[in-house]
């Protein structure tokens, strides 16, 4: 898979990857909001944006979770991810309050 295969293992990055607005036409007229966000998801990516019907996104998510389609571990390497990054921007953004 191009996100995990080459952006991940090949190139090393591992920062959060987050997705385009999931309520495009391209995406809505082709998979209802629970599709898509299991597939973002399962492709690699940390934060799924703006899906069509949230409510709808994250029954999906963790219906895919309880029926072994995503490990929780691999929710929960997003939500490290992610909470590296938020660390960041608050150092980041108390340093610059300092200068």
């Amino acid at each position: 898979m191009l996100l995990t295969g080459v952006l991940r293992e090949k190139l090393g990055y591992d920062g959060v990857i987050v997705t385009d607005a999931m309520n495009m036409g391209a995406i809505q007229n082709l998979y209802s909001s629970g599709q898509a966000a299991v597939m973002a998801v399962e492709a690699g990516a940390d934060l799924v944006l703006m899906p069509a019907d949230f409510d709808a996104a994250y029954q999906a998510v963790l219906e895919a979770v309880e029926d072994g389609r995503i490990t929780q571990e691999r929710l929960d390497q997003s939500v490290r991810r992610i909470g590296r990054m938020k660390l960041r921007q608050k150092a980041m953004w108390e340093s610059s309050r300092m200068n």
